[in-house]
């Protein structure tokens, strides 16, 4: 298991962006987190400091992340692995946001908590 990763949760919502920080406490061993609540504070975030991981909410105020969203980010930070974060059917999109960079999927539901410690165990 990696050491001291520096992960960004970008989620509008607080339980979300509380509970998977928690997951990250729990499951890996002194990461640095910080948190966004939007789009706009996201992309301000990421040209200010270096990130491992970003947690990726797909609807956010101003503005929901595409996979044009992602593509673009990686096209600036293409070491930058993206998860996305979403209660949005992960059936529907994830193939898309695969294809535009992102390395996972992971939906809010009552999986969510089995989902993420598989993530964490084989893709961190």
């Amino acid at each position: 298991m990696k050491e001291n990763l520096k992960i960004l949760i970008a989620d509008d919502s607080e339980l979300m962006r509380l509970v998977m920080r928690g997951f990250f406490i729990k499951y890996l061993i002194n990461p640095q987190i910080k948190q966004t609540t939007n789009l706009e504070e996201t992309f301000n975030l990421l040209s200010a400091e270096k990130f491992d991981l970003l947690l990726l909410d797909i609807n956010m105020p101003n503005g929901d992340s595409s996979p044009n969203t992602v593509f673009m980010i990686k096209k600036d930070h293409p070491d930058l692995k993206i998860v996305m974060f979403t209660g949005n059917d992960k059936k529907t999109l994830e193939a898309e946001y695969t294809a535009a960079g992102a390395i996972g999927f992971i939906q809010k539901d009552e999986h969510m908590n089995k989902v993420t410690k598989e993530f964490i165990d084989t893709k961190l």
